[in-house]
């Protein structure tokens, strides 16, 4: 399960939509409790896939920034607990693009639909333990 505020979930639809028509991403911060990923802060990033068409359907976060984040989490006493990126103009399901990139089981890859620019549903999932797949999870928004 993914537990986020309604505050956090529009910071991640407006990344979603300012990147449009390209794919937005970020990672998700918080800690694990109970087995549920709650999510405390996010932090958008720059979606720096190479090539230029090819952010519609595909992000990637620089290492640079992916390290930067992390560590000023660890020094809040925070984790990276997920993932999260936009669909332009698609539903918020785990692609097979998504699952060849998805690393880390126990992280939440919460995807925003943005349709026409406006963010319209976001859905999250689990990477499988053995990465065969992905299963969707609750999403709560308080």
């Amino acid at each position: 399960m993914l537990r986020l505020t309604e505050a956090l979930h529009k910071v991640i639809k407006a990344h979603g939509e300012v990147s449009y028509p390209f794919e937005g991403c970020g990672l998700l911060l918080g800690r694990v409790v109970d087995g549920v990923n709650v999510v405390t802060e996010v932090r958008p990033l720059p979606n720096v896939w190479p090539v230029e068409e090819e952010k519609r359907v595909r992000f990637r976060i620089a290492e640079d920034d992916w390290r930067d984040v992390e560590l000023a989490a660890m020094l809040k006493g925070l984790d990276v607990v997920g993932v999260f990126h936009s669909h332009p103009d698609s539903l918020p399901v785990a692609s097979p693009r998504d699952l060849a990139w998805a690393a880390w089981p126990g992280y939440s890859y919460l995807i925003t639909q943005v349709q026409g620019g406006t963010a319209v549903l976001s859905r999250s999932w689990q990477l499988l333990p053995d990465r065969s797949g992905f299963v969707e999870e609750d999403v709560v928004i308080e």
